[in-house]
């Protein structure tokens, strides 16, 4: 049985204030003035979700903890967040491009986004018309609204054009929408079947979302589980796992086919020894940056 629901009653606390309540759990601090620039630009708030890894239940410090310690881990999550958003950037293009040449080409339709007939039903259809009329019609794109300005119908501008208005997210959504035989032919451009795609895409979105709204990824539990039962890829995953590094083993697998020259395994190696930092708690396994480059091979 749950507690039931109390009234929040904390009143709030200055920066001096803050730095005494830090002090008395018992965090070690060797320069008060780093820790005070530090609370002033980044937050109290911000900073004790990774305080909470070296407290004990009572929010106490574990015995010799310095807010160096935890600073480091703090910048480390930044700069991975940084690298890897640079990454699904890449992604999120190539897989927005595919998207539009695959049902362009295959229709014959610079509209084929608003024929119902690629839809997998009625209300996926009225679902996407909806989000498509909501997005444009909210849109700053200069390519919208050229296409306001010079052409009444039809009402949406062409596939390449509404896509502009679309998160990564939204365009996951909308081809979840399709038919699969539209699914396919989007994945197929990845040389895999449509249930991977569309799922790795959709843990590939939540990343990216994760990474643009600095949202700690460093011993993060993942909420969005990815589909591990790839004939060729299984054997790279860690089952069972909810942490970073499933992730990262979806990101390499399209990123051997958007950018294969890509150099981000050396980067994030040399990120992890800069900080020191023990890569069991993002779910790593010892051999991490074999497993993921051995990735290349099944290409």
């Amino acid at each position: 049985m749950t507690d039931s629901p109390q009234k929040y009653n904390k009143p709030p606390l200055s920066i001096a204030e803050q730095i005494a309540l830090l002090k008395q759990r018992g965090l070690i601090v060797e320069d008060t003035r780093l820790l005070e620039s530090h609370l002033r630009n980044i937050s109290y708030f911000h900073l004790s979700i990774y305080f909470k890894h070296f407290q004990k239940e009572d929010d106490v410090f574990r015995d010799g903890v310095t807010f160096e310690q935890v600073l480091k881990v703090y910048f480390f999550d930044n700069e991975l967040r940084l690298l890897l958003l640079g990454l699904l950037e890449r992604i999120e293009i190539s897989f927005k491009s595919r998207m539009i040449n695959e049902l362009a080409i295959a229709t014959k339709n610079s509209h084929c986004h608003i024929d119902p007939n690629i839809f997998h039903g009625d209300g996926e259809y009225a679902e996407m018309m909806a989000l498509f009329a909501e997005e444009i019609k909210n849109s700053k794109e200069i390519s919208i609204a050229h296409y306001k300005e010079k052409y009444s119908e039809p009402v949406f501008p062409p596939i390449w054009v509404t896509a502009e208005a679309l998160s990564f997210g939204q365009c996951i959504k909308f081809c979840k929408a399709l038919d699969r035989e539209h699914r396919n032919k989007i994945a197929r451009t990845f040389r895999q079947d449509e249930k991977f795609v569309m799922n790795w895409m959709h843990c590939l979105s939540a990343l990216r979302n994760y990474c643009a709204h600095h949202v700690r990824l460093w011993n993060r539990s993942m909420t969005i589980l990815p589909k591990m039962n790839h004939r060729d890829y299984e054997k790279y995953f860690e089952t069972g796992n909810k942490r970073l590094f499933n992730y990262l083993v979806i990101l390499q697998i399209f990123m051997c086919d958007v950018e294969p020259s890509s150099q981000w395994l050396d980067r994030l190696e040399s990120l992890i020894k800069n900080y020191n930092i023990a890569v069991s708690h993002m779910g790593f396994p010892e051999d991490w940056k074999q497993r993921l480059e051995s990735i290349a091979s099944n290409k």
